[in-house]
Formats: C-alpha cells, structure tokens, sequence
C-alpha cells in the first residue's frame, strides 16, 4: 500500500476592487503629481455621479412600481358657448398624498421649480431627486388659465398648479 503525499494548496488572494478614491489616497502617499490626483479626483467625482445614477434608478423603478393609480377626486362639470364640459381629474393634494410616503420609502424627493415672466408663458420644473445626489428633471410650459373669471393671479397660480400636477405625474 502507498501512501501519497497531499500538498496543502493556498487559496489564491482575492483581489479587491479600488474604487477611486483609494487610488487617490495611494497616489496622495506615494507622492504623485499634483496633474495625476486632479484626474484621479475627476475619476473619483465620475464614478461617484455613475453610482449615485444608478441609486436612483432603482429606487425609481421600485417606486414606480408601488404607486398605485391615483383617485380621481375632482369633478370638472359646467356648460359654456362651446357646449357641456364635464370630467374627473386627480388633484395635486391627491398625487402629493398617493406618492410621498412611497417616494421617501426610496429615498426620493421632489421640488417645483416656476418661472413667469409677464405676457410669457408659465414655466414649471418639477426636480426629482434622490438621497444619493441624482436628479432628474422635467418641464412643462403653459398659457395662463384664463377659464372662468379667474383674475391675473389666479389665471396664473391655476396654471401653476396644473402644471406641478402633470410634472410630477
């Protein structure tokens, strides 16, 4: 009977990832030049928008995927030259409501950015952002809403808010 020799094997040394600013750091104490830190740095700020991106869109995706449709709790009915107007919409207060709790469950948030400028349409932005530092925007521009006998700044605040409500939708 033989008896065979078993060589103990090491494990191979698992390489780990560096991200951007460890190589920073090691370019920092091994005395690189002031050119080399400034694009490890731009790498470093890259790298960091990528995974912030990145943050967002799965926290988009998962939060889109929790809203559920919003209740229409508006009624639009009355009749005019043009004949009989009436329809049920979702107001702001409805979507602000359905959508926060489940937006700030994944770390986002959103912000209205308005322009108006006088005899020049109404501007709204809404700013969706999330805790990591990516954000999106979308625009949407409008005529005054000068239905009804809604004086200059109503004409305006309506737009506004009808706006904010499709930006955010």
């Amino acid at each position: 009977m033989s008896v065979q020799k078993i060589e103990r094997i090491e494990p191979e040394q698992t390489a780990v990832a560096l991200t951007p600013m460890d190589m920073v750091g090691r370019a920092v104490a091994s005395g690189a030049s002031i050119e080399v830190v400034e694009k490890l740095m731009a790498l470093h700020e890259r790298w960091e928008a990528t995974q912030a991106r990145k943050a967002f869109d799965e926290a988009m995706s998962a939060a889109k995927a929790e809203i559920p449709v919003i209740f229409k709790s508006r009624e639009v009915d009355f009749t005019s030259t043009k004949g009989r107007t009436h329809y049920r919409y979702e107001d702001l207060a409805e979507v602000a409501k359905t959508v926060n709790p489940i937006l700030g469950r994944h770390g986002l948030s959103y912000r209205f950015r308005t322009t108006s400028v006088m005899n020049e349409p109404v501007s709204v932005t809404c700013i969706i952002a999330h805790r990591d530092g990516h954000s999106e925007e979308n625009t949407l521009s409008a005529g005054r809403d000068d239905s009804g006998k809604k004086n200059a700044i109503q004409q305006v605040a309506s737009t506004i808010t009808y706006l904010q409500r499709y930006t955010l939708m």
